[in-house]
């Protein structure tokens, strides 16, 4: 195909993925719905609705909170949302079941899945005894027979298991308590558990409580992604939408990583006003220090490596395998399909803003 050619067929595309608002003239924009958890990746498309950027866009959106990555995929499955944010667990379980499409990267979460103790607990008197792990407190004894508060078959769940692992342990050596992080949060703090899984933000909280970092995803060396995508049928019914909104989506990623400070106000607002979290500006800020963001370029170029986010994502779909939640079939199936990521939509974006 020519240069001139290809041109012409790029220009083409957006007129059809970004001018459609003017095109759709009085008739309803299509709606696309939106759904993410009370986290950072959630942010991106509650600011474009609060600032007005949506309404630019060539669709409507509505958007959804879940707690969690769980009944995140159930309603997936039901059809209630088209497109969205969950961590890399949920996104690989929703894959295998659903051929759900792993299309952009929301945030790099391998530091803010994380695990807490209480400042008198015995695990904060040993740091390393895998020299392996510095970073990560107590021994092989110390974690053993722990009672864990963990939201299980989640993202924090990996970097749970990743720690038990560095330590010489596996998730039947401790007594695992499912909980949501917000009822989790509450539990710890009345004295229940030994040890708290959570992920950011409800890490800060537990930060300005005085409780101690044990461990996290980073620290027992998992690389934990944050995944966007998309319902199947909608992503090959509506690719064009797709884009559209991932054209919003990530405009608003890039602004969070172009201005991180000038991001704390908003960012704070979502948590509060939206999210009904209690958290400081302080605590606001630490989201840029911990979750690294990505351009649209840059998450292209790690789409596209081998080495990039299959990896990451093998890693993640192998501690589902251990957990019994995939058989060796499915985790076959899946690593075969380059783990249902399609940067397909990526590359339009791309292409269409140089």
């Amino acid at each position: 195909m020519s240069k001139t050619l290809s041109k012409i067929l790029m220009a083409c595309f957006l007129l059809l993925v970004l001018g459609l608002t003017g095109s759709l003239g009085a008739q309803e924009k299509p709606l696309v719905h939106t759904s993410a958890q009370p986290a950072l990746h959630g942010m991106p498309i509650w600011h474009a609705t609060e600032t007005g950027k949506i309404d630019r866009a060539p669709f409507r959106s509505d958007f959804t909170l879940f707690a969690s990555g769980g009944p995140q995929v159930e309603a997936l499955a039901a059809g209630q949302w088209d497109v969205g944010a969950m961590g890399a667990v949920p996104t690989i379980l929703a894959g295998i079941r659903y051929g759900y499409k792993f299309i952009a990267i929301s945030n790099d979460e391998s530091e803010t899945n994380d695990l807490w103790a209480r400042p008198d607990s015995p695990l904060l008197k040993t740091k390393g005894a895998n020299p392996n792990y510095p970073e990560i407190y107590g021994t092989k004894d110390d974690w053993k027979g722990k009672k864990i508060l963990a939201t299980t078959v989640s993202t924090g769940h990996y970097a749970l298991s990743s720690t038990l692992k560095a330590v010489g342990l596996s998730d039947a050596d401790v007594s695992i308590i499912h909980m949501e992080q917000a009822q989790a949060v509450t539990a710890f703090g009345a004295g229940e558990g030994d040890i708290l899984q959570l992920w950011a933000p409800f890490s800060y909280i537990a930060e300005a409580k005085g409780w101690i970092k044990v461990s996290s995803g980073a620290k027992a060396g998992s690389i934990i992604l944050g995944g966007v995508g998309a319902r199947k049928e909608f992503a090959e019914q509506h690719p064009e939408l797709v884009v559209a909104w991932l054209d919003v989506y990530i405009s608003e990623i890039e602004a969070l990583k172009s201005d991180p400070e000038g991001s704390v106000a908003p960012l704070l607002k979502y948590f509060t006003d939206y999210c009904g979290l209690e958290l400081t500006a302080e605590q606001v800020k630490l989201e840029f220090k911990y979750r690294p963001l990505f351009t649209a370029e840059e998450q292209l170029e790690l789409l596209t490596n081998p080495e990039k986010v299959p990896a990451w994502l093998d890693g993640t779909a192998r501690f589902l395998l251990e957990q019994g939640r995939i058989s060796q079939e499915e985790y076959d199936s899946y690593k075969n399909n380059n783990y249902f990521i399609d940067a397909s939509f990526l590359e339009k974006l791309v292409q269409a803003h140089k």
